[in-house]
C-alpha cells in the first residue's frame, strides 16, 4: 500500500514539473528599452499609413529555357568513339562544332550498298531502254519491259533511301559519288550553348538510343513559377513579375498561365518572360528565384521598409506602448516597393508609437532576449 502511495506521488510530482516547464516556455513579445538602447538602434517613430499599393502574389520558381534551347546529342547509328574534344560541363560550344569522332562498320556498309545500287541502276536503266525499243518495234514482249521498269523503280527507291540515311549521318555525298568512302562520323552540337553533361569515352560502344552530350542554350531564358490554387484566379497574362535570385533582381511579364492544378501539390505553373533581354545573362538555367506577381492595386496599411523586420515571408513591426514597453507585432507582407511595405497585422495593434526605422535592430534584441 505504501509503495502504491509513493508511486502515485512521484507521478503527480513529475506531472507538475512538466506543467511548470510548459508555462515558462513563453515567447517574449514585449521588452522595455533604455534611451541609450533606442539611440544605438537608430529608432525613429511615426505612424502606419494607408496607401494604394500593388497587390502581389508571392511565389517561387526556376530559371529555365524553352525546348528549342535544349539539346540531347546522339548518333543515329551504332559505332565506337574514336576521339573526343574537350567537352567538360560548363564549356561553351557553337552550333555545328565537332564534339567527338565516331567510327562505324554500319556506316561503311551503307556507303558500299549505296555505291552498288548506283552501279546496278546504270545497268537496269540501259536494260529498260533496250526493252522499250524492242517493244516499240514489236520484237520484245511487253512483260519483259514492265519487269525491267519495276526492277529499276525498286532500285531507285533503295538508292534514295540510302542517300537520305547517309545525309542524316553527315556523309559527304559529293565525295561518295566519286567513290571516296569514309569510316568516321562527326558528332556535332546542334545549337549554341554550354555543355550540361556528357557521357563520352574513347573506345566506348554507342547505340542510337544513347544520349552522349547534353547542351543547354543561353537564348530566350524565362522563369517558371508555381502559384497556389487559391491565387490562380488573380493571375492574368501581361501582369508584372518582380523576381530575385542570388542577389540579382529583375522584372518580367506573365506570358502563359497554366490551365491545370497539380492534384498533389495544388500548384499551377506560370510562365514569365524577362522585360529586358540583357538581364538574362545575370541568371543561370536551373537557378532558384523568389518572385512576386503584381495582380492589382489595393489600399492597405503600409510602413517604410526600415520599419519592418523581415522573417521568412512575413515579419514583425514594433509599437512603443503608452507604458514605455516595446511590443513585437507579427505581420503578413501583402505588397512591397522600393520604399514601402504593405502589411496585414496578425493581432490587434496596441495604442502607442509605431517604429518606422530600426526594426531589424529591434528584432535582434528580441531574439537575444
Amino acid at each position: 500500500m505504501n509503495k502504491l502511495i509513493i508511486l502515485s506521488m512521484a507521478i503527480l510530482l513529475a506531472s507538475c514539473g512538466k506543467e511548470t516547464t510548459t508555462e515558462t516556455a513563453v515567447v517574449q513579445s514585449e521588452i522595455k528599452l533604455t534611451a541609450e538602447q533606442k539611440q544605438n538602434a537608430g529608432i525613429e517613430f511615426g505612424n502606419l499609413e494607408e496607401k494604394s499599393m500593388a497587390e502581389s502574389i508571392f511565389c517561387t520558381g526556376l530559371v529555365d529555357v524553352p525546348p528549342i534551347s535544349m539539346a540531347s546529342v546522339s548518333m543515329p547509328i551504332a559505332g565506337y568513339i574514336k576521339s573526343t574534344m574537350e567537352v567538360l560541363p560548363g564549356k561553351q560550344v557553337s552550333k555545328g562544332q565537332v564534339l567527338a569522332t565516331i567510327t562505324s562498320m554500319e556506316f561503311i556498309q551503307m556507303q558500299q550498298e549505296y555505291l552498288q545500287a548506283q552501279s546496278q541502276m546504270s545497268l537496269l536503266t540501259n536494260e529498260r531502254t533496250r526493252q522499250q525499243v524492242l517493244q516499240q518495234e514489236e520484237v520484245g514482249s511487253k512483260k519483259r519491259f514492265q519487269q525491267a521498269e519495276a526492277e529499276l523503280g525498286n532500285l531507285q527507291a533503295v538508292s534514295r533511301a540510302l542517300a537520305m540515311k547517309l545525309e542524316i549521318l553527315g556523309c559527304d555525298m559529293k565525295s561518295l559519288a566519286e567513290g571516296k568512302m569514309s569510316s568516321t562520323l562527326h558528332l556535332k552540337s546542334p545549337i549554341d550553348g554550354f555543355i550540361q553533361d556528357q557521357s563520352l569515352a574513347i573506345g566506348k560502344y554507342i547505340t542510337p538510343t544513347d544520349v552522349l552530350v547534353k547542351v543547354v542554350g543561353v537564348a530566350h531564358k524565362h522563369i517558371e513559377l508555381k502559384v497556389f490554387e487559391r491565387d490562380l484566379a488573380k493571375v492574368k497574362i501581361g501582369q508584372t513579375i518582380q523576381f530575385e535570385g542570388d542577389g540579382n533582381k529583375s522584372k518580367g511579364k506573365v506570358f502563359l498561365v497554366g490551365q491545370q492544378v497539380d492534384l498533389e501539390t495544388r500548384l499551377t505553373p506560370i510562365h514569365g518572360h524577362f522585360s529586358m533581354e540583357a538581364e538574362e545573362k545575370n541568371f543561370t538555367v536551373g537557378q532558384f528565384v523568389n518572385a512576386s506577381i503584381q495582380v492589382g492595386e489595393q489600399k492597405m496599411l503600409s510602413i517604410p521598409q526600415a520599419g519592418l523586420a523581415r522573417v521568412g515571408k512575413g515579419g514583425y513591426i514594433y509599437v512603443e506602448k503608452t507604458d514605455g514597453t516595446m511590443a513585437q507585432i507579427p505581420v503578413e507582407v501583402r505588397s512591397a516597393d522600393m520604399e514601402w511595405v504593405g502589411i496585414l497585422p496578425k493581432k490587434e495593434l496596441p495604442a502607442g508609437k509605431v517604429v518606422i526605422r530600426g526594426a531589424s535592430a529591434l528584432e535582434a534584441i528580441f531574439a537575444k532576449d
